[in-house]
């Protein structure tokens, strides 16, 4: 049984090593949007591959364990499976680099493109911002004129003398009293 689980586990570290090599491959490329999508795709197969790899190691270990397997049999299917992560952990630092140097760039073009965008479309209103901010200096003087022509409303009369209110006007409220 433990054959049969090395050799399937063995297919498995096949496809990932073919998959290792693709992504070694992309580790001195520049890259474009094709490519980061072909990254992607290689990196979810990537996972799927190392889920099943470890799920079978652990049923290795599991039946060399239950078979009563020698120390060294142990020790050398623990080192197979450490030498695995270390090549998965070298293919994802691979990975993450690539993703963040792709999305650099990225940024870097939206900025580029943002920043001639916005540089065409001040050298083209160069001459309006001229004229418009003389026009808005034109237009503050004029609304400060105006609102200084405006005469202040009178303040209201209160006629503090007058008479108190007659007593039906005024609504009292009785609240409950507190019981002791």
């Amino acid at each position: 049984m433990v054959q049969q689980l090395k050799a399937s586990r063995s297919g498995t570290k096949g496809h990932m090593t073919r998959s290792i090599g693709l992504i070694n491959g992309y580790a001195n490329k520049v890259m474009n949007q094709q490519e980061a999508n072909s990254l992607e795709v290689i990196e979810g197969k990537l996972k799927g591959l190392y889920e099943t790899y470890v799920i079978a190691s652990r049923d290795i270990l599991e039946k060399l364990r239950a078979s009563k397997a020698t120390q060294e049999e142990l020790d050398e299917e623990q080192t197979i499976t450490l030498q695995t992560q270390d090549e998965i952990l070298g293919a994802r630092a691979i990975i993450k680099q690539k993703k963040q140097e792709w999305l650099d760039d990225e940024r870097d073009r939206r900025l580029l493109t943002l920043f001639q965008a916005t540089n065409q479309a001040s050298n083209l209103a160069g001459n309006q911002a001229a004229n418009q901010a003389t026009s808005q200096a034109q237009m503050a003087q004029l609304i400060a004129q105006i609102v200084a022509a405006i005469p202040a409303p009178p303040a209201p009369v209160i006629n503090v003398t007058a008479a108190p209110a007659p007593a039906s006007a005024v609504q009292s409220i009785r609240l409950p009293q507190r019981q002791i």
